[in-house]
C-alpha cells in the first residue's frame, strides 16, 4: 500500500468475509467523494477465459511497494508467444472512498488521469493529502464527453475549497481490506490458473496451485 502524498504516479512499461463489494460508478457529470486510507497500486493483464469471460490478472513484474516494473521478476505472460498474447498490462489502481451520495464506503477503480491529478494535489504543500483524516478534503470527479466514441471522455479532479476533518462516524466506517480482496498470486499460482482457465498455454494442469475461487485472482 502507498500513501497518497508519497505516490509516484502512472508508470510506463477476493471476497472479504462475504461482505458485498460496492464500487463507485462514475457517470457523466460530478461525483463527490472523500478518499480514505492508502491506494493499492496494481497493473493487470486482461485475458479471456475458456468460458468466454474477460478477467483481470495482476502483472507480477509490477512492484506494488515501489510502483515500478522489474523485468527480472518471473512473469508467466512473458513466456507466452506474442502471436498468442501481446497485450501490455493496464493501470488498475484502487482505493477506498466515502461516496458523498450516500456516505458509504466504496471502492474506486482509478483511471490513470484521475490518479495523476490526485497525486498532484497530494504532493502539493498547499493542498496535502486529500485522504488525511484531519486535514484532508473532499474531491469532485467531473466526467465530460469529448466525442462520439465510448473512450472520448475527460476526467477533471476538483478539490473542495477547504479541508475538513473526518467525523467520528466517518472514522468508524469499515474499510475494504484491499490486500485481501486483491490478493497477489505467486508465479506458480498464476501460471497454474492460466493453464487451467485459459488457452494461452498448452499442457495439463495439476491442482497444487489452484486458487480457491475466481475472486482470489484479483
Amino acid at each position: 500500500m502507498v500513501a497518497w502524498e508519497k505516490a509516484k504516479g502512472k508508470q510506463t512499461t477476493g471476497n472479504q468475509n462475504k461482505r458485498d463489494i460496492e464500487r463507485v460508478t462514475l457517470g457523466l457529470g460530478d461525483t463527490k467523494l472523500r478518499l480514505v486510507g492508502d491506494v493499492m497500486p496494481r497493473y493487470c493483464y486482461w485475458v479471456v477465459t475458456k468460458d468466454g469471460k474477460k478477467m483481470p490478472v495482476e502483472c507480477l513484474q509490477f512492484d506494488r511497494d515501489t510502483e515500478s516494473f522489474n523485468a527480472n521478476t518471473k512473469d508467466p505472460f512473458k513466456e507466452i508467444d506474442p502471436d498468442v498474447y501481446a497485450e501490455k498490462p493496464q493501470f488498475a489502481y484502487v482505493c477506498n472512498v466515502i461516496d458523498r451520495k450516500d456516505n458509504k464506503i466504496k471502492l474506486l477503480d482509478l483511471r490513470s488521469t484521475i490518479y495523476a491529478q490526485i497525486v498532484d494535489y497530494a504532493t502539493n504543500p498547499e493542498y496535502g493529502s486529500p485522504a488525511d483524516a484531519e486535514s484532508g478534503y473532499d474531491l469532485t470527479l467531473k466526467k465530460e464527453k469529448t466525442g462520439p466514441l465510448p473512450q472520448n471522455v475527460k476526467y477533471t479532479v476538483i478539490p473542495a475549497r477547504s479541508s475538513k476533518a473526518l467525523s467520528d462516524e466517518e472514522r468508524s466506517l469499515e474499510l475494504y481490506d484491499l490486500s485481501k480482496i486483491f490478493k497477489r498470486q505467486t508465479y506458480d499460482e498464476q501460471k497454474q490458473w492460466l493453464l487451467e482457465n485459459t488457452m494461452l498455454f498448452a499442457g495439463e494442469a495439476s491442482n497444487e496451485f489452484k486458487p480457491e475461487g475466481v475472486d482470489d485472482l484479483a
